[in-house]
């Protein structure tokens, strides 16, 4: 296979998962949102169910109010790869604890949140045991703070876990976020990555805008047109790699289903449809190929099915 013929293929497939593009769930109320929600909107309206492979299954089970079953499994044939695991978790007072089994190793937490200086703490001690060999155990501790206007969470390497990161996010107004974020490798001495960003969201017009080790900017911009539409924009300049590129938008097919469609500047296009069938069951087809060489380059096509009882 030749070399344009194997990035005709590759641009029709979604990368790996990358960190960056994280996307948490909403704060809830009286809580402040974290650094991985600056430009949220735009995230979930390009990235959101593109990122699964052919196939994606997790599922949920409450045992009443504090104990709760999980599993979970996908399938990503263009990497090789399946995985999955199932886990428990538990509330006790002001802990929580959980522990999973999964394919690529055993995982155990165990955290608090509880009050503090007029503000809120939390801790949670995370071990994981790697089954097929590699570093062995490893242990970090997370632990955070916030106290509006201003909230900090870190990841603090206790036993064969390289990296030292954390954020500090500053919400000095009604809408407005500014944050600096920062991973520092241990071993090398040295910070892989630091991040100053801003942003703005009054749920109607997202704007967000990152610069990475001085050097890189990452922006986007979401636009919601009347209570169905909504586009997006997402640009990454690079100082020593090309710029990517993508766009898209959303419409609103009913309270429950939401169609999405973006490009990208590879060439990728790609489709989903996530829609929700009750309040605990959600299904997300996505399917993309190549623009540039819909009849040789790559296809792809899947589903994901989440399920909470």
């Amino acid at each position: 296979m030749g070399d344009s013929e194997k990035k005709n293929e590759d641009s029709a497939e979604e990368k790996p998962p990358n960190p960056e593009e994280t996307i948490p769930p909403q704060p809830s109320e009286n809580e402040m949102p974290t650094f991985f929600h600056i430009g949220g909107l735009a995230k979930q309206c390009l990235v959101a169910g593109y990122e699964f492979g052919a196939w994606h299954i997790d599922c949920s089970t409450n045992i009443g109010d504090n104990i709760g079953l999980y599993s979970y499994g996908a399938g990503r044939p263009e990497f090789n790869d399946v995985s999955g695991g199932v886990g428990i978790r538990e509330k006790v007072g002001i802990f929580n604890m959980s522990q999973g089994w999964q394919s690529d190793g055993i995982m155990g937490t165990l955290g608090l949140r509880a009050p503090l200086v007029e503000g809120v703490a939390n801790a949670m001690l995370r071990g994981i045991y790697d089954i097929q060999g590699g570093d062995g155990g490893k242990l970090e501790l997370y632990s955070g703070y916030e106290h509006t206007p201003i909230k900090f969470d870190m990841i603090i390497p206790l036993l064969n876990v390289p990296r030292f990161m954390g954020y500090v996010l500053l919400q000095l107004a009604e809408n407005y976020l500014f944050a600096f974020r920062m991973v520092y490798n241990i071993n090398d001495s040295a910070f892989e990555k630091h991040a100053l960003c801003a942003g703005f969201n009054n749920n109607n017009t997202e704007l967000s805008l990152k610069l990475e080790d001085f050097k890189d900017w990452r922006g986007s911009i979401f636009q919601r047109l009347g209570e169905r539409w909504a586009i997006a924009l997402k640009a990454d300049i690079y100082k020593d790699d090309d710029m990517q590129v993508a766009i898209g938008g959303q419409y609103a097919v009913h309270e429950n289903a939401l169609l999405k469609m973006k490009v990208r500047s590879d060439g990728f296009l790609g489709l989903a449809y996530q829609v929700h069938l009750s309040e605990n069951i959600a299904i997300l087809y996505h399917a993309g190929l190549n623009v540039s060489d819909p009849i040789k380059g790559g296809h792809r096509i899947g589903l994901s099915w989440r399920l909470r009882c």
